[in-house]
């Protein structure tokens, strides 16, 4: 496999087979396989690792108050989300964060960045789309990060993104199923107050040495696309298990057998 040092995100592991890219994801690159990982895949290898949020501010912000602007917007974000109905599911009130996700997955800009406790979810993401470009596969290791796993964020907004200002490194949830689509996809979010002028984008990484940052070249996309569908069952239907998920699967931009296994 090759091995080169980017200006942003430190040390790139470019693997040159299937296998390779596999043991990779299975064993990392010390090769002990114990290690637990978030995973994010980007389908453009140009993509910092920026939030949503902070990349909707850029549009008509680009200031140091960045952190102010995306809070103020995420609250608004609530408030309206709250006015429509949509804090309340199967008769529970969610808490803030829990509505930020339940946004997240259904298209809206917030601080959360998806990520998958599956690095194969993950490669899946790198590889759909931009088929001329490089994308990039993320393994933020777990040690470097704060919070965890089957815990509840039932803090307000407010006391919750208080609670990060004094941390440099990103913090994790895995947050409840408020969507079919954060089951599919083995979710967890990472977020962090938001960063500016940072080589590797908007998240508070301390160090990129705890980054494991994979490079999937364009022309091996559609190969991994195929092997991660025929083998692991991982494709746009499983990820996606709704009624939009299923529509745009059989869209009009691809052909109809595009969603047959065999």
């Amino acid at each position: 496999m090759k091995k080169f040092n980017d200006s942003r995100f430190g040390k790139v592991i470019e693997p040159e087979s299937p296998s390779e890219l596999l043991d990779l994801i299975a064993f990392g690159s010390d090769g002990t396989g114990t290690t637990v990982r978030m995973w994010r895949g980007q389908s453009d290898e140009q993509w910092l690792i920026d939030s949503a949020a902070y990349r909707k501010m850029l549009l008509s912000k680009n200031d140091e108050r960045m952190e102010w602007h995306v809070a103020h917007y995420e609250k608004r974000l609530l408030e309206k989300a709250r006015h429509k109905g949509y804090g309340i599911l199967d008769g529970r009130n969610l808490s803030d964060f829990e509505l930020l996700a339940r946004l997240q997955h259904h298209g809206a800009a917030t601080r959360l960045i998806d990520t998958s406790r599956s690095g194969l979810i993950a490669l899946y993401f790198a590889c759909l789309g931009n088929f001329d470009r490089a994308g990039m596969l993320f393994g933020i290791h777990t040690d470097y990060l704060g919070g965890g796993e089957g815990k509840l964020l039932d803090e307000t907004y407010d006391e919750r993104v208080k609670s990060i200002e004094k941390y440099n490194h990103p913090q994790t949830w895995e947050p409840p199923v408020v969507s079919p689509r954060i089951a599919a996809q083995h979710s967890q979010f990472i977020y962090s107050t938001t960063k500016v002028g940072l080589p590797h984008g908007s998240l508070a990484i301390e160090k990129l040495d705890y980054l494991l940052a994979i490079r999937i070249p364009a022309q091996e996309k559609q190969v991994y696309l195929a092997m991660l569908s025929a083998n692991f069952d991982v494709n746009h239907l499983s990820l996606f298990p709704d009624i939009d998920g299923f529509g745009i699967a059989y869209g009009s931009g691809l052909e109809q057998w595009a969603n047959e296994r065999w």
